[in-house]
């Protein structure tokens, strides 16, 4: 009731409004009227923070908002250094725990590009069955989430609770578990580099495509990337997940993309506007879903697609048909979800994720080589 999208607060802000204009018009005193005018502002702004806030869906709690202001990881984020010797260590430790058992284990680190030479913060989700024996021997699939722009990593755990959201819908029984890899896509709020090599610039593609996913097959007990592994996002995150699906099937077995857009957007932001193709025509439609999916003799071995848009936004709900249209002449059952009156916000992209790992994880799994020790086979 009282949390940043509660009645309450919106109410108490209107009295708050009301309240300081009638001192304003009642009061005689110019000193006073200067005073009240100054008062009156403030629940005005911030009234229309809270409305922003509540058509996006940024905050649910004072929490979430106090985290994000002040840069913090979720609580139940621990701080890891890199994925290097530590982690072993740290892993060792949790084993040990039943809270890893029960609930998993999240934790913040740095994700280092050994061809790109990007180095960022990155969270890593590690499900309960990872630290539990009778999987001790088993390899889990992936699913790499991209954020949108402007955002990072923490708005996973911080707005959409994906660990928890994820952990719920393993412990009934509705999706099978799989490691959250979640990289840094930006570098930053005031970035936004839709996950492209930027033409003597940095190298996101790179950096996500092929760093994160070699450093996490690397050093943690999943498969190598390929048919078990998934690129996931929404809104920039989103047209990262299709066109790099596209562009490096080898590397996922589906893609899934919440209110994504699929053209490129003219420029980058890095923080100044950059055109990430310099120019070149040729590198644009390469990497614009529409066009490659529209050219005949497509490779008719695409990563699985899964779509999902709210019906609240015309431009996403036209882009997002006219990317199925094109799926469809190679996967005719591609699952496209339409939220009823979802906006581009973080409410649509809560009831739409949950769907996806239904769908998802399962198929995830289907790629995974069954392991067998002696008395049983470990794979779904």
């Amino acid at each position: 009731m009282f949390g940043p999208q509660g009645f309450l607060t919106f109410t108490v802000l209107v009295i708050g409004f009301m309240g300081a204009l009638y001192w304003l018009v009642k009061t005689r005193m110019l000193a006073l009227k200067a005073v009240a005018g100054v008062v009156a502002f403030a629940p005005a702004m911030l009234f229309g923070v809270a409305l922003v806030n509540k058509f996006y869906g940024y905050y649910q709690s004072w929490d979430d908002a106090w985290r994000d202001l002040t840069n913090q990881a979720p609580a139940s984020v621990a701080r890891v250094p890199d994925l290097g010797d530590r982690l072993d260590q740290v892993l060792g430790e949790a084993v040990k725990k039943r809270q890893a058992r029960k609930n998993g284990f999240a934790m913040e680190t740095v994700l280092t590009g050994a061809k790109s030479h990007i180095v960022r913060q990155g969270m890593i989700y590690l499900p309960p069955q990872y630290f539990q024996r009778q999987y001790a021997a088993e390899r889990f699939p992936v699913i790499e989430l991209i954020h949108g722009a402007p955002g990072n990593p923490g708005d996973y755990e911080g707005r959409l609770k994906i660990s928890g959201m994820f952990r719920g819908l393993i412990a009934a029984g509705k999706a099978k578990p799989a490691v959250l890899v979640i990289p840094d896509v930006g570098g930053g709020r005031d970035r936004a580099t839709q996950c492209l090599d930027t033409v003597r610039g940095e190298q996101d593609e790179t950096y996500t495509a092929y760093d994160v996913p070699d450093l996490v097959a690397a050093r943690l007990r999943v498969q190598p990337p390929g048919p078990a592994w998934e690129i996931a996002g929404f809104s920039e995150g989103g047209y990262c997940a299709a066109n790099l699906a596209l562009r490096h099937p080898d590397r996922y077995g589906i893609a899934a993309s919440l209110s994504g857009y699929y053209e490129p957007l003219r420029h980058n932001r890095l923080p100044q506007p950059v055109d990430p193709f310099g120019g070149n025509k040729a590198l644009r439609d390469a990497n614009s879903p529409l066009k490659v999916l529209a050219k005949p003799g497509v490779d008719r071995r695409l990563p699985h697609f899964w779509v999902m848009t709210g019906s609240g936004v015309q431009v996403d709900l036209v882009q997002a048909q006219a990317f199925v249209d094109l799926v469809k002449r190679y996967q005719p059952d591609v699952p496209f979800l339409i939220v009823k009156g979802g906006q581009h916000n973080y409410g649509a992209w809560r009831e739409a994720f949950p769907k996806m790992f239904m769908w998802a994880t399962p198929r995830l799994w289907s790629a995974v080589p069954c392991t067998r020790t002696p008395g049983r086979a470990t794979c779904y």
